[in-house]
C-alpha cells in the first residue's frame, strides 16, 4: 500500500513540469516594457509557443516510446524541460527566449503523452479512474504553486522568474527512483485494422475543432489579462502572476469536482463549463480593480479545467475504435489552440483596438460556444 501510494505520487509529480507552462505568463509586460522594439505578439508566443512544440511531442511521442520506453521517455522529457526551461535566465534575444521555450514544450510533450500511458499501466478499474481524475487536481495544484513562485521569482526581475523550471530536475529525481521500470505497453485495445466511415472522422475532426476554439479563447484570456490589468492599472507589478495564480486556484477546484459535476448536470455540463468561461471574460471587462480581476480569472480557470477533460473523455468513450488516434487528435487540436492564441488576439484587434472590448467579444464567443456545446453533451447513440 505504502509502495502504491509513493508510485501515484511519483506520476503526478510530472504535473509540476507538465502543468507549469503558463507559470511565466505574468512576464509579458515586463518583458514587453524591456524589449520596447519587440512586436507584443511575439513576445506573447513566450508564454504559448511550447503548446505548439509540446503537440509535435505528441504526434511522436509513441514512435520514442516504443525505442527506449515509457519510463524513460518521461526522464528525458523532464530533463529536456529542466533544462531548456531554465536557460532564458541567461538570455536577452527573444528568438534564442523562443527557441528555448520550443525545447521546453517538447519536453512537456513527451511528459503528457506518457502520463497516461503509466496510469493505464499500473492501475485498473475504479483506481485507474481516480488516477485520471487526481491528474486534473494535481495539474491545478501544480500550475498554482509555480505561478505562485514564478510571481515571487518575477519581483526580482523576468528573467529569474525562469528559475521556477528546476522544478524539472526534481522531476527527473522522482521518476528515476520511484517509478519501476515497465515493459511493452499496449495503448490501444482497438483492433488497428478497425476501418472507420469518413462520417466518423469528420465527427471526431468536428470535435478537434471545437477543442481548438475553446482553448484558444481560454489561452487568450491567460496571455491578455496582465495586459489588460496594467491597462486598468490595478494591482501591482506582481498583478500578472497573482492572476495566473488565481486561474490556476480555479483549474485545481475544477480538477476536484469534476466528476460530480458532470454525474449532475450530465448533457448540459459542456454549456455551463462554456458559460463558466464566459462570465470569467464578462467580469473582466466590467472590472475595476485587482480583486474583480482575480475572480474572473478564477472563473476562467474553473472552466476552462472542466470543459477540457470533458472533451478529451468524450473522445476516449465515442471514439473509443480509434484508439490513441483519437487522443492523438484532440491533443494536436488542443496544443494548436494554446499556441494561436496571440494571433488570435491580433485577429480581435481588427475589429476593436480595445482590448478591454475584445474580452467582451471573447464572452460572446463562450456563449455561442455553449449552445453548440448542448449538443456536443449528448451521449453516443448506440446502434
Amino acid at each position: 500500500m505504502k509502495n502504491n501510494l509513493i508510485l501515484k505520487l511519483a506520476i503526478l509529480s510530472c504535473c509540476f513540469v507538465t502543468a507549469s507552462l503558463n507559470a511565466i505568463a505574468g512576464n509579458i509586460p515586463a518583458m514587453a516594457a524591456d524589449m520596447p522594439d519587440i512586436p507584443l505578439s511575439l513576445i506573447e508566443l513566450v508564454t504559448t509557443i511550447p503548446s505548439l512544440f509540446s503537440m509535435l511531442a505528441v504526434l511522436f511521442s509513441s514512435r520514442i516510446a516504443s525505442a527506449i520506453g515509457y519510463k524513460k521517455i518521461v526522464l528525458l522529457g523532464s530533463l529536456i524541460a529542466g533544462i531548456s526551461g531554465t536557460i532564458p535566465v541567461i538570455l536577452n534575444d527573444i528568438l534564442l527566449i523562443l527557441i528555448a521555450r520550443g525545447i521546453f514544450g517538447f519536453g512537456c510533450g513527451l511528459i503528457t503523452s506518457a502520463m497516461l500511458i503509466l496510469i493505464i499501466f499500473f492501475f485498473e478499474g475504479a483506481e485507474r479512474s481516480s488516477m485520471i481524475g487526481l491528474q486534473g487536481s494535481a495539474g491545478g495544484l501544480a500550475s498554482l504553486v509555480t505561478a505562485f513562485i514564478g510571481g515571487r521569482l518575477l519581483a526580482v526581475s523576468w528573467h529569474a522568474s525562469f528559475l521556477v523550471y528546476l522544478f524539472g530536475f526534481l522531476v527527473f529525481l522522482t521518476v528515476l527512483f520511484f517509478i519501476p521500470r515497465v515493459g511493452s505497453i499496449r495503448t490501444s485495445t482497438a483492433d488497428g485494422d478497425t476501418a472507420h466511415s469518413p462520417g466518423e472522422w469528420i465527427r471526431l475532426f468536428a470535435l478537434g475543432i471545437l477543442t481548438f476554439v475553446s482553448v484558444t479563447l481560454a489561452t487568450v484570456f491567460v496571455v491578455k489579462c496582465p495586459t489588460l490589468a496594467a491597462m486598468k492599472e490595478a494591482g501591482g507589478p506582481s498583478i500578472g502572476s497573482l492572476l495566473v495564480m488565481c486561474i490556476s486556484a480555479g483549474s485545481l477546484l475544477a480538477g476536484f469536482i469534476y466528476g460530480n459535476m458532470k454525474s449532475f448536470m450530465k448533457r448540459m455540463s459542456l454549456p455551463v463549463f462554456y458559460l463558466i468561461c464566459a462570465a470569467g471574460f464578462a467580469l473582466a471587462y466590467i472590472s475595476g480593480n485587482a480583486l474583480m480581476l482575480m475572480a474572473a480569472s478564477f472563473l476562467l480557470g474553473f472552466g476552462y479545467l472542466a470543459f477540457v477533460p470533458f472533451l478529451q473523455e468524450k473522445v476516449s468513450v465515442d471514439f473509443a475504435s480509434f484508439g490513441a488516434a483519437g487522443t492523438t487528435v484532440i491533443l494536436v487540436f488542443q496544443g494548436l489552440g494554446a499556441f494561436i492564441a496571440p494571433y488570435a488576439g491580433t485577429l480581435l484587434g481588427l475589429f476593436t483596438s480595445s482590448l478591454n472590448s475584445q474580452f467582451m467579444i471573447c464572452a460572446f464567443l463562450y456563449a455561442a460556444l455553449a449552445a453548440v456545446g448542448f449538443f456536443v453533451g449528448n451521449e453516443k447513440k448506440t446502434a
